[in-house]
């Protein structure tokens, strides 16, 4: 008899090592969770630490899905693995016969095709700002005039260091936005900061801590918003609230397994804006979907017969 609740832990290595401000990513292990309906269909739900947005103790997610593989159970009765149990939920694996064209991807700096890319995201809060600036500044010097760049510092900046970048790159009008400048405690300042900047600001981190229904309607007009969907622990309540912001939401990567990615492609649907799904990091990864590396990523990209039978093939090792 097939269980209708399973689950799995996957892990995968990058095939460059990602750096960040907030240190050098090596690897990846998400918690994913499979569920098979009985009119036939099968959906998929992922759960994964990420630094500075949401952190869990493993084990404890696992506890959590065996007992979610047991018994079933609602999101608010699971403080860990609530934006798997949202995906599985979500009319996202009702195969259709119709595809969507997504529009071309944000390429991160460093990372093989980066360069011909027409949106650019790079990881910047590496060093100093004096050291630092100059070198982004000369690089936007050689950008294509078609090329749009954003700049994540993942948090790392003070106020002060804002400003001295707002002050350099204002003139460029390629920067589209400063992703998640500064930190939790400096949530209210950037909201209002955001309102004028000379250079967009976009929210990233700071989406995740944002709990009420008041304050996501209030946010200001001028801010991006860059939704990491495996943090969000109820999919359905986080798109209606973003139903008429969607000209400024961008569906951003956390680096997810297969399933977890094609979760993400069929979110990305939702939006006009570039989304961020940068996988070239996994190429060539053993259980990687070659659909997921093609140069036009559409929506859905991959079956969930090819799900069930990646799923199929990991557990049969």
């Amino acid at each position: 008899m097939i269980k209708p609740r399973t689950y799995m832990l996957f892990r995968q290595s990058f095939v460059c090592p990602i750096k960040t401000a907030r240190g050098v990513w090596t690897d990846r292990v998400s918690l994913v969770l499979r569920q098979d309906h009985e009119n036939g269909f099968t959906s998929f739900g992922e759960v994964s630490a990420l630094p500075g947005f949401f952190d869990f103790n493993l084990k404890d997610a696992q506890k959590e899905a065996e007992r979610w593989s047991r018994e079933g159970g609602h999101i608010d009765e699971f403080s860990i693995i609530g934006p798997a149990i949202s995906s599985l939920e979500s009319n996202i694996w009702k195969d259709g016969d119709k595809q969507i064209k997504l529009p071309s991807s944000a390429r991160l700096w460093g990372t093989p095709g980066c360069e011909d890319a027409r949106v650019i995201k790079r990881k910047v809060g590496l060093s100093l700002p004096q050291n630092e600036i100059p070198e982004i500044v000369d690089w936007l010097e050689t950008l294509a005039p078609h090329i749009q760049v954003r700049l994540d510092p993942n948090e790392s900046f003070s106020r002060d260091d804002l400003l001295l970048w707002i002050d350099a790159l204002q003139q460029y009008r390629s920067v589209q936005f400063i992703e998640q400048p500064t930190g939790p405690t400096d949530d209210e300042w950037l909201f209002k900061f955001a309102e004028d900047s000379p250079v967009p600001i976009a929210l990233d981190e700071g989406l995740s801590r944002i709990k009420s229904f008041e304050e996501f309607v209030n946010l200001p007009s001028q801010l991006y918003l860059v939704i990491k969907p495996l943090l969000f622990p109820n999919w359905g309540k986080t798109l209606n609230l973003l139903t008429d912001q969607f000209a400024r939401v961008i569906f951003s990567t956390a680096f997810e397994s297969p399933f977890g990615y094609e979760a993400l492609l069929r979110l990305s649907s939702h939006s006009l804006m570039s989304p961020g799904l940068e996988r070239s990091c996994f190429r060539g990864n053993q259980y990687e979907f070659m659909e997921h590396h093609l140069g036009t990523l559409r929506s859905p990209c991959v079956s969930n017969h090819k799900l069930v039978e990646l799923w199929d093939r990991i557990l049969a090792l």
